[in-house]
């Protein structure tokens, strides 16, 4: 975090929020904290790390605790002794044990991509610790493997995780390019991420968690009894919106569904917008 504090083209959050670390399974983690007050808890997708979240720290942070993880095995993380760390139930053991590391009870959940797939899982897996869910462009686990079973154009627009679940598949995408694509001033910041990400961090998502064919449900899932919110941008190419129309299904409550003019990365494409629809639905 010293170089991020002191690259004179990163977002100016870097400059204020708090380095933090917790352990868990052996492992020691990053996080970012900024604010104080009820907790929001922040995990990022593939293959990005806290900085992702830039533009909500900044704003959530005026009337809450906002704390950004980096995932095991991303930039500032440690990561496992084996691939078999990177199943979907270790990382929700991650979060809930930052959680009780900070030293509270419960949290807003809020997630993107892979960080989203991970928070429908801590939510239905922890929902005493899951006060409410912000999911940003992942369809429920559920309703996202009945997409696929399909065949059509979810399942098409799947190849990429397909081509990264065969055995030794190498990365399609690292840090690096996310800095290219999203924040070229910050490439530097993304360098370093890069250089501390493992590859097998971002394969291992899709070899052992993203849903393979035939696509049966996963009928252990819990009901999620936490209240929730979905928003998506309608131009994803990777992930398409009609997967959410059965998110229901699985949910308690009836979810608010927002739909923007946004591609994948919703949440760095169109930060005012999300933040305030974000912030509007917490109050």
């Amino acid at each position: 975090m010293r170089f991020a504090k002191s690259w004179m083209f990163t977002h100016p959050v870097t400059r204020h929020v708090q380095d933090g670390y917790f352990e868990n399974d052996g492992i020691r983690q990053h996080y970012v904290t900024l604010g104080e007050g009820q907790l929001i808890v922040l995990l990022h997708g593939i293959p990005e790390f806290w900085y992702s979240w830039r533009h909500q720290i900044r704003s959530f942070s005026a009337n809450y605790q906002v704390v950004a993880i980096d995932q095991r095995g991303f930039n500032g993380s440690g990561k496992p002794a084996s691939t078999d760390g990177y199943r979907v139930e270790r990382l929700v053991e991650d979060v809930a044990a930052l959680i009780r590391h900070l030293g509270r009870k419960q949290a807003v959940i809020v997630g993107h991509d892979a960080g989203a797939w991970l928070a429908w899982h801590f939510a239905a897996l922890h929902p005493e610790m899951t006060e409410r869910l912000v999911i940003l462009s992942v369809p429920h686990p559920n309703a996202m493997r009945e997409e696929l079973a399909e065949h059509g154009a979810q399942h098409e627009a799947s190849e990429y995780a397909r081509k990264m679940q065969v055995e030794g598949a190498r990365p399609m995408f690292r840090p690096w390019q996310i800095g290219l694509l999203m924040d070229m001033p910050a490439l530097p910041l993304y360098w370093s991420a890069d250089r501390g990400t493992d590859a097998d961090a971002i394969t291992s998502f899709y070899q052992l968690n993203y849903p393979r064919e035939p696509y049966a449900l996963d009928e252990t899932l819990p009901i999620i009894e936490a209240p929730t919110l979905v928003i998506h941008g309608k131009r994803d190419r990777f992930l398409l919106a009609s997967g959410h129309e059965h998110n229901a299904r699985w949910l308690k409550h009836e979810p608010k569904t927002v739909m923007l003019d946004a591609d994948h990365f919703v949440h760095q494409e169109k930060p005012v917008e999300v933040n305030k629809i974000i912030l509007d639905w917490l109050k």
